[in-house]
């Protein structure tokens, strides 16, 4: 049984890298698109070519196993397009400095894409999209913090509250992590 399931994974992983799905075959330009993969290199490709046709991001999930799927909505035209990155790894301290360095570049998360996926080596990985829109009005900086003890979070999210930061967003993996965020002032280029 385990073998069959490994084998059925293993198959389903080489298939199906990428599979992007629209609302109708017909139509040619939807209201909504779904991208699922299992490669979040590949996602971000595809999150790239589909916003450059003013797709923007409403929300994303985790699917069964180790695939991850967004959802997108057209809202814009390819002269007036929104920028993604996506973040990805297992370790906090590296998704804090990659949020941070995002976010000095115009970047701001969306809490709606927080998903904490499976990988099939490696634990368990935390996956963030950030979004620039095409004019940058409004800067924020992030501060994650992550235990396992909610007495100890408690405690972090009261100190960061009080230094002007807001929760935005969590998710859990053995842990728990809390994104928080506040504004600060924009850097005209």
């Amino acid at each position: 049984m385990k073998r069959t399931n490994l084998v059925t994974l293993l198959f389903l992983l080489v298939c199906s890298a990428s599979v992007s799905f629209s609302q109708t075959d017909a139509d040619s330009n939807p209201k909504y698109k779904l991208l699922a993969t299992t490669r979040t290199g590949t996602m971000q490709k595809e999150i790239d070519e589909v916003s450059a046709q003013g797709y923007r991001i409403l929300v994303g999930s985790p699917t069964s196993g180790s695939e991850m799927a967004v959802f997108l909505s057209k809202e814009g035209s390819p002269e007036q397009q929104f920028k993604y990155k996506l973040l990805a790894t297992t370790r906090t301290g590296t998704m804090n400095k990659e949020l941070n360095e995002m976010a000095d570049a115009g970047y701001r998360l969306i809490p709606s894409t927080m998903i904490a996926k499976s990988q099939l080596i490696g634990g368990v990985e935390i996956v963030m999209i950030m979004e620039r829109p095409p004019v940058v009005v409004k800067q924020y900086e992030y501060k994650l913090l992550a235990t396992s003890r909610t007495s100890t979070l408690q405690k972090e999210v009261t100190e960061a509250q009080d230094a002007g930061y807001k929760i935005v967003g969590m998710v859990s993996r053995g842990e728990h992590m809390v994104v928080m965020e506040r504004e600060v002032d924009a850097v005209k280029p």
